[in-house]
């Protein structure tokens, strides 16, 4: 005898590989948004679509058992009963035999003869012992018993309706679509160009994010209901280009495109990157206080730990000035929601005037922008100190800076172009805010350095080459013939985009560098192209001709 039976809508292979989106399904989501009035998200009509079938089912399983007995091993039957198998698709038969049962491991029961119309088949009949079919007859019936209720049948097979569905409502020109929600095409008012370019003037003149709700009185829309009006705006909204939907919640808020930075949409040229950690690189011990003092948004790397932080800080380098950009640092991206979508806004405020400014976090590309403006009024300059503070108020942070003691003219290091090479030399400029000294450069023409990157990235050097740069030209301005692998790291980001850790472990395992203390680094050309190609070699660094190397303990980037 076959088992307990599931119903049809019970069963993975019904879903998964039979199921097909009917008119009735469709005639049945129709009445459901026209019943509530309001659109429904996809899980609402695939619930609803699952339900109905398992129910639609159920009831003609009922309709099935009305024709006779629901037959279980443990009742007794005599000859002319008809009787309803549950585990054969609710086959009906008539007892047309009786007779007793042989089998010495059980009590005695019977066994009856039962007529498929021309087929006979046998039964147990009087069998009370544990049997598959030996349940109440309303489980039977129903074909739950105690494997599967509705929010199983739904947790189990709601994918494969979504799947199906989903297209079969996109196709049909009487739903329509925003984000997960769908309505009725007949129920939604007309939204015109007008509507639009009011909306456009309504944002405009509120400086910041509105949403649907907020506008649909001012535009006056004609028919429909509140929520009709609502959804039909957000899906114009979302089709019309000069609008952007940067909600961190499921209620689109909008914003408009022309009051955005280019860089949401389209990462700056300057960076455009060279080089950024991958982990697993060496670098001395005393550079992970660098690294983390510079704050690179490219050294972040997974296997990294970092302590949450309520202050993040960071030093300016030029791409990041020049773009109007900071980094969004694991550090800096802790304070935010985990799932923000491809940009967000929050606000800055001024640590000094207290003014508050909206910038955009843009998380693929590891940067925040927007900052264009306050650099500027700040005097912001190449390895300027920067410190982003979590305030209580969510989405929001202090941004500072301390002004530099004793403003006037000094003498800096300065960079130019000179037949498309980089030329450092000493001017006089004026610094307006702290700066680290080995990172600080001052820049007169911008563009220049733009198009010198460019030039740079398409010829494409390896790091090496533009590390050996860098060096050539700080030396030039050092009286110890020796620079700082911070600056270095500076003037490596006026040719091309790279993280600090790439250039410390180029520092380090080759013996044409080597530390003499306090993060400076002699040049010795003569052992161009000698590579330390362990921890221990890089530390003791055997080829060194300098007589007071400072022996630094090598670590791998992996963390702390």
């Amino acid at each position: 005898m076959p088992g307990f039976r599931k119903l049809k809508t019970q069963q993975e292979a019904f879903w998964r590989d039979e199921y097909q989106v009917s008119e009735e399904d469709l005639d049945l989501i129709t009445g459901l948004i026209l019943d509530e009035g309001t659109p429904q998200s996809l899980d609402v009509l695939t619930s609803a679509v699952i339900l109905h079938h398992f129910h639609q089912e159920q009831e003609e399983v009922l309709r099935q058992a009305e024709k006779g007995v629901i037959y279980r091993p443990a009742d007794e039957y005599r000859v002319g009963d008809e009787l309803v198998f549950s585990a054969l698709d609710f086959a009906v038969g008539e007892v047309v035999g009786v007779r007793e049962g042989d089998n010495p491991r059980y009590e005695p029961f019977n066994v009856v003869r039962v007529d498929f119309g021309g087929e006979e088949r046998e039964f147990a009949s009087g069998f009370g012992h544990v049997h598959p079919l030996n349940r109440p007859v309303e489980e039977l019936i129903s074909g739950t018993g105690e494997e599967m209720d509705e929010a199983e049948l739904l947790r189990l097979f709601e994918h494969y309706v979504a799947c199906a569905l989903e297209p079969a409502l996109e196709e049909n020109k009487d739903f329509m679509r925003f984000g997960d929600s769908w309505f009725l095409s007949a129920l939604l008012p007309e939204i015109h160009v007008g509507h639009l370019n009011l909306a456009e003037a309504i944002i405009y003149e509120a400086g910041e994010p509105v949403r649907a709700e907020e506008m649909v009185e001012d535009l006056e829309l004609e028919g429909g209901s509140v929520d009709a009006q609502i959804f039909a705006l957000n899906r114009a909204l979302g089709e019309d280009e000069r609008f952007d939907d940067v909600s961190l919640d499921d209620a689109p808020a909008w914003y408009l495109r022309a009051l955005e930075p280019e860089a949401i949409y389209e990462r700056p040229r300057v960076h455009e990157v060279g080089y950024g950690a991958e982990g697993g690189e060496y670098v001395g011990l005393t550079m992970l206080d660098m690294i983390e003092e510079i704050g690179d948004e490219l050294d972040d790397v997974e296997t990294i730990i970092l302590e949450e932080v309520s202050d993040i800080h960071f030093e300016v380098v030029f791409p990041h000035l020049q773009a109007g950009t900071m980094p969004a640092t694991r550090q800096f991206m802790r304070h935010l929601p985990s799932d923000t979508g491809h940009h967000f806004s929050v606000t800055f405020v001024d640590g000094s005037t207290k003014e508050h400014m909206k910038v955009w976090v843009v998380p693929e590309e590891g940067y925040v922008c927007g900052l264009g403006d306050w650099y500027a009024q700040m005097g912001m300059c190449v390895g300027g100190r920067v410190t982003v503070s979590a305030l209580e108020d969510p989405l929001t942070f202090k941004i500072s800076v301390t002004p530099q003691r004793g403003r006037g003219s000094n003498w800096v290091r300065s960079v130019s172009v000179d037949n498309e090479r980089l030329v450092l030399q000493m001017q006089r400029a004026n610094i307006a805010v702290d700066c680290d000294p080995n990172m600080m450069v001052n820049i007169p023409n911008p563009q220049e350095i733009v198009r010198l990157m460019e030039r740079t990235a398409e010829s494409d050097p390896p790091l090496g080459s533009l590390v050996r740069t860098a060096i050539r030209e700080l030396v030039k301005l050092s009286s110890r013939g020796v620079v700082h692998a911070k600056a270095i790291y500076s003037v490596v980001n006026l040719l091309r985009r790279t993280g600090a850790v790439p250039i410390f472990s180029e520092l380090t395992r080759n013996a044409c560098f080597d530390p003499v203390g306090e993060g400076f680094w002699a040049y010795d050309s003569e052992l161009e192209g000698e590579v330390y190609s362990d921890p221990e070699e890089m530390r003791e660094r055997p080829l060194s001709k300098q007589e007071d190397v400072l022996r630094d303990q090598v670590v791998q980037y992996l963390g702390r």
